[in-house]
């Protein structure tokens, strides 16, 4: 070969080399552009408590724009500071560049909020209830929501302890008891719903998930139908495991419950206004499928929505040979085995 022939390949080749670099160079410009003007997409609630960090808003995002995210903070691009990220309910809807992305973050905890508190035990008349009287949404609102075949579709997809449910009517025992920052721009009911569920999520679900599965004596639906009960019939938390025994003991042998704050949710109305009075003129009624007194097992669906300390007593009860149990004036606790001693013993501690 000569040397015309050598110095025109060695050409050809640093040719190509230089063609190689611009378009790895051109590349490397397609994919920088796109990375840094690549919008965030979202539509959802994040939870911040003060366990949570910055990667709870970025989670569910593609790894590669978790990392320039991530980034884009570490250089001080934006406003905000991840050492410093307030907690808060933050709702995320349609598309933000980077920077709002990020700066939102930073701003969001100025936004005027409702706290709201939704008490153990109450149930969803009761919330409807409260939230009327306190001129928050108009009467019913809430309880239309819950109830909402749409809504609960919706749910019954995202969350896997609604698709163990089966088909639902209500999003009753579900919507769990907490305090809630509300934003007061925002559909206060879709975000309080929301926020119930994600805290169930947390605090009942993902702790007690297994024992729920290996659980003999009931299924899912009437653990925490059974839970429920026990919120409104035991106020101790020491006391609920052996009343959770007492109910177990007295299903297994086929007998009625005798809860008698059960028919309250039968009649549809807050416990604020079921009152003993109440109670007493309808504690013969058959024809109230949640009066234990009348009906045996469970009731047909859960009667409020109980804490994780009720649910944890039906999980972790106490094997006990007591059927009957009894609160005396002062709110104390006395145990039976028999009718016939639960009967001799009413006059005596009910004076």
């Amino acid at each position: 070969m000569n040397s015309y022939n050598v110095r025109n390949i060695n050409n050809k080749k640093k040719s190509g080399i230089k063609w190689w670099w611009v378009i790895l160079f051109l590349l490397f410009v397609f994919v920088f552009g796109k990375i840094t003007f690549w919008p965030v997409e979202l539509d959802k609630h994040v939870v911040i408590t003060k366990w949570d960090g910055f990667y709870e808003f970025i989670q569910n995002l593609p790894s590669l724009k978790q990392i320039w995210l991530k980034l884009r903070v570490k250089f001080g691009q934006s406003e905000l500071d991840i050492q410093k990220i307030s907690e808060w309910n933050y709702n995320f809807t349609g598309k933000y560049s980077q920077i709002d992305f990020l700066n939102k973050i930073a701003e969001w905890p100025k936004t005027e909020y409702e706290r709201y508190t939704v008490l153990e035990g109450w149930s969803i008349f009761d919330i409807d209830y409260d939230l009327t009287k306190k001129w928050l949404i108009q009467e019913w609102e809430y309880m239309d929501f819950v109830t909402d075949q749409k809504y609960i579709s919706k749910y019954h997809e995202r969350y896997e302890f609604l698709s163990k449910a089966w088909q639902i009517d209500t999003l009753e025992w579900f919507l769990y008891p907490d305090t809630y920052n509300i934003d007061i721009e925002w559909n206060f009911v879709d975000q309080l719903v929301y926020l119930q569920l994600e805290n169930f999520k947390n605090k009942v679900w993902v702790p007690y998930e297994n024992q729920i599965n290996s659980f003999k004596k009931l299924n899912w639906y009437e653990i925490v139908s059974l839970a429920s009960i026990i919120e409104k019939e035991e106020k101790s938390s020491a006391n609920r495991p052996t009343i959770a025994g007492i109910f177990l003991n007295r299903l297994d042998k086929n007998m009625l419950l005798w809860a008698d704050i059960t028919l309250c949710y039968g009649l549809q109305q807050p416990y604020e206004t079921c009152t003993p009075s109440v109670i007493a003129k309808s504690i013969n009624d058959s024809s109230n499928i949640y009066n234990t007194r009348q009906v045996k097992w469970i009731t047909p669906q859960p009667i409020s929505n109980p804490s994780a300390n009720s649910i944890s007593s039906v999980l972790n009860y106490k094997d006990t040979d007591y059927f009957y149990y009894l609160h005396d004036n002062s709110g104390n606790i006395h145990y039976w085995k028999t009718l016939d001693e639960h009967n001799s013993n009413k006059q005596k501690y009910l004076k």
